[in-house]
């Protein structure tokens, strides 16, 4: 496979250089970029339309202070399952590396590791692996420990809830009432022995 990346980033110089950085350092190759979703689902599709797919789709979470990171890394994936898609975020909490997880990325490095951090993920999920940057592995598996005991809609209340969504705004995005939304939030500090919001986002956000 030819070895070519597109970056999605809203921060101009942070885009343009890492492009550049991996192209002078490695034998890859830019097929452009963009700053926000918008424009990277219309190169996707003219890439896909020309038989020009990207080996890899390296993706901020937020553009323009816009959550809109984890639904783009969704889309991408449900629209070219085949395409490799590497998160490379500020963002370091491991409920949010388990989220792009599930949504379909294959690496996640944050934006305080080296850059050779980032080159190597590029080589390790071209080669058909799963890569977490190695400071933020163990964490992930002490968060996907902690939430064994949670059902699948408790996990997606915990999830907004460490993204700091109020009660309100967790029952407008599930679709739920705002009781049912209290409901879970009991059950989670139950079964977790968490004590209240504040202590899981100090533990886990």
């Amino acid at each position: 496979m030819e070895k070519t990346f597109y970056i999605i980033d809203d921060h101009e110089l942070l885009r343009l250089g890492t492009s550049s950085y991996i192209e002078k350092n490695s034998s890859w190759k830019s097929l452009g970029s963009s700053a926000d979703s918008k424009k990277a689902l219309c190169d996707l599709e003219q890439f896909a339309s020309d038989g020009n797919l990207p080996a890899v789709v390296i993706s901020d979470l937020n553009f323009y202070g816009a959550d809109t990171g984890f639904d783009l890394v969704s889309q991408i994936h449900e629209l070219y399952p085949e395409l490799i898609i590497i998160v490379y975020s500020m963002f370091f909490a491991p409920e949010i590396v388990q989220n792009t997880i599930e949504s379909g990325a294959c690496g996640y490095v944050s934006k305080n590791a080296s850059s050779d951090e980032l080159l190597l993920c590029m080589e390790k999920v071209l080669g058909g692996e799963l890569f977490v940057q190695s400071e933020l592995q163990k964490k992930v598996e002490q968060f996907n420990s902690f939430t064994d005991a949670l059902t699948r809609r408790e996990k997606e209340v915990m999830g907004l809830l460490l993204r700091q969504f109020s009660n309100d705004k967790i029952a407008d995005t599930l679709c739920i009432k705002k009781r049912a939304v209290e409901n879970y939030i009991s059950r989670i500090y139950e079964k977790t022995g968490i004590n209240d919001k504040s202590e899981l986002i100090k533990r886990f956000g």
